[in-house]
């Protein structure tokens, strides 16, 4: 698929009706694309690097139930004009509240910058909305972004996954065990090294992604006292 062909295809994947924007896509100054999730119906669409690493942070946040981006646009007022805001994510956590989310770059926040957002933020107050705008300053460390990167990676490469399949090695795995020796567990039982991935993207187990992962990271069951 040509280049252009391909840029005209991910915008007819990503294109809702109700989208106020309508920005340049692709371009030399411009970083945007697709970031596939579970979290919604449609991959999130990133106009940024910063809004790219969010995306991929709330994928693996598992008190995170809900992802949209450019989820709608609100009117509030400045100076008496009335002003179209669309935000760049709504999250919702797994006990139903939700946080509207701007995201911006650390040096683009200035006093303009904060005043409006101080404009918005009241006027999402009103809905029962929570506004927090996010910066490169509120992002893990990059060895964090590299390990969840990968993460997600691996685990998207398994595709659909059989229940038995499932069940079966998570009462093989131990409670607490090294990654090496669940690839291992793995390969003797012929299955795909990628469900260790797989299994931690679905939060069924939990790693330490602060540091580089190799094979001596320890990994830790998130199910194992209730499958007890």
């Amino acid at each position: 698929m040509k280049q252009k062909d391909k840029h005209v295809a991910i915008d007819k994947a990503y294109r809702k009706k109700y989208m106020r924007r309508n920005l340049p896509r692709f371009s030399r100054f411009n970083i945007s694309g697709l970031f596939p999730t579970d979290k919604d119906t449609s991959p999130h669409f990133f106009e940024s690097l910063n809004e790219s690493n969010f995306a991929q942070v709330f994928e693996l946040d598992s008190n995170i139930k809900f992802v949209r981006s450019q989820p709608f646009s609100i009117n509030y007022t400045d100076d008496g004009k009335k002003r179209l805001y669309t935000p760049d994510f709504s999250i919702t956590d797994c006990f139903g509240s939700v946080c509207i989310v701007e995201v911006k770059a650390g040096e683009a926040i200035d006093n303009e910058a904060k005043r409006l957002h101080k404009l918005i933020e009241e006027e999402f107050e009103k809905l029962g909305f929570e506004f927090v705008v996010m910066t490169e300053k509120d992002l893990p460390s990059r060895t964090t972004l590299s390990n969840l990167n990968m993460i997600m990676r691996n685990a998207h490469a398994v595709g659909s996954v059989d229940d038995e399949v499932i069940n079966y090695l998570l009462d093989v795995l131990p409670r607490e065990f090294s990654l090496q020796s669940a690839l291992a567990i793995c390969d003797s039982l012929n299955l795909d090294r990628d469900l260790i991935f797989y299994f931690i993207f679905k939060d069924y187990m939990k790693i330490d992604v602060s540091s580089d992962i190799c094979n001596e990271t320890m990994i830790t069951s998130n199910i194992f006292e209730e499958a007890k």
